[in-house]
């Protein structure tokens, strides 16, 4: 993502390590619900975006989520959770192609909310519901309605989390990567 150019096995290495963070977020320490999970596994996939770009962190929600549903599944593995997944990290690797184009804290915090919640309204309303709604035979609208406060939560906490990160976390990882 920088001028300098990255080893791609730095890429890659920070993805299955923050991939695995993930797997351990969703599947052990957060609550799932039949059409939801209420968690923190979206920040190591955030995290990945903020210092690898789209492509990385696209493949770190993949993979994590790939890797979660194989070895600890909630039901049957369906692939479109994965492409989604894939989705929603591409997006978020987009704010951290942001980050690095915009220096206003400010601006970066409206550009972060935006993003977040187009990936919510895509990825979490429109899409996995549409999948929840095939596996499981359930009214569309429904369950895109229940799923709206934990969305809306997410979007404010990952406005947040980007913008904290960004100022203490990313910038001297970003030195300590480029190094």
């Amino acid at each position: 993502m920088s001028k300098t150019k990255q080893h791609p096995l730095i890429n890659m290495t920070l993805t299955a390590i923050l991939a695995a963070v993930s797997v351990v977020l969703s599947r052990f320490l957060s609550v799932n619900v039949w059409n939801m999970s209420i968690g923190f596994a979206f920040v190591p996939v955030l995290i990945c975006g903020l210092l690898c770009g789209p492509f990385w962190c696209g493949v770190c929600g993949a993979l994590a989520d790939l890797v979660g549903a194989l070895l600890f599944p909630f039901g049957a593995y369906f692939p479109g959770f994965t492409a989604v997944a894939f989705l929603n990290g591409v997006i978020y690797g987009t704010i951290g192609i942001a980050s690095e184009k915009v220096k206003k804290g400010w601006l970066f915090l409206i550009v972060s909310f935006g993003l977040i919640t187009l990936s919510e309204l895509v990825c979490s309303l429109a899409l996995n519901s549409l999948w929840i709604t095939i596996l499981y035979n359930s009214p569309y609208f429904a369950t895109v309605l229940s799923r709206v406060p934990v969305s809306a939560v997410t979007v404010v906490l990952g406005t947040l989390l980007c913008l904290f990160l960004r100022q203490t976390i990313i910038s001297p990882l970003k030195k300590l990567k480029n190094n």
